[in-house]
């Protein structure tokens, strides 16, 4: 019996050490309470996103800024039954250029500086991330999970991302010297 007893303490601690190696930002051990329908969204936009709302990325398009945007437009319709933004094509080159250059100075610096137009009204940024694809993902959704809120200190992301003032964002991507992605997000 202490054979058994011995066998069966060993196979839970290493099944316990298995579970402590699992990737810290994988989603996959995190249960999510997801809206069964969109049909809740019918009587239109909610007043505070649901809780815990993470929807899986959609499929890459292989154009980063299609998908931040329809990225965006995901975490609106199905968090909080906002409608979409349209891309702003018209804004990328500058969305682009801004983000080269905060790589470089630092974050919003291209935005403060005006160094190109047309910049929009309000800027988001994902700063030094391992890859464009967890940007779109993890970035994006860490900045809609500090809503909801009114202070801008301290939910400005979810802010810009949620409000009803901007009817357009365009995404601008680089990669800096050291190989990691640098993203924005303006609005207007």
């Amino acid at each position: 019996m202490r054979g058994k007893t011995a066998i069966v303490v060993a196979a839970l601690a290493l099944l316990t050490g298995l579970w402590m190696l699992r990737p810290p930002d994988s989603h996959a051990y995190v249960p999510r309470n997801q809206p069964k329908s969109n049909r809740t969204c019918d009587k239109g936009p909610l007043r505070n996103p649901r809780p815990n709302c993470a929807p899986p990325s959609l499929p890459s398009t292989g154009d980063p800024h299609k998908d931040c945007v329809a990225r965006i437009n995901q975490l609106r319709r199905k968090c909080q039954c906002l409608p979409p933004l349209a891309r702003w094509k018209g804004g990328e080159e500058c969305a682009n250029k801004q983000a080269k250059y905060d790589s470089k100075r630092g974050n919003h610096a291209g935005f403060n500086d005006g160094i190109c137009k047309p910049k929009g009204s309000a800027q988001n940024q994902c700063p030094g991330w391992p890859s464009t694809a967890r940007v779109i993902d993890q970035c994006l959704q860490a900045m809609w999970d500090e809503g909801p809120g009114r202070r801008f200190s301290k939910h400005g992301h979810y802010i810009n991302m949620s409000s009803s003032k901007y009817e357009r964002v365009a995404c601008g991507f680089a990669k800096a010297s050291d190989g990691s992605v640098w993203s924005v997000q303006n609005f207007q």
